[in-house]
């Protein structure tokens, strides 16, 4: 089992998070480190809009 830790958050943090489970494996662990105590996701709303999203997870 692998623990990966993303520090940050923002942007790239999530979209590292994002790519890091599609490659991962199931045993895996993914941490990610903010230095904020809430986390607040704002989806795209022009792909949300038009269903190009799709959540895995």
């Amino acid at each position: 089992m692998a623990r990966i830790v993303i520090p940050g958050a923002g942007i790239g943090g999530m979209s590292m998070a994002y790519e890091m489970h599609s490659a991962a494996r199931a045993e895996d662990r993914i941490t990610v480190v903010s230095k904020d105590a809430n986390f607040h996701f704002v989806p795209s709303n022009s792909k949300t809009g038009v269903r190009s999203i799709t959540t895995t997870w």
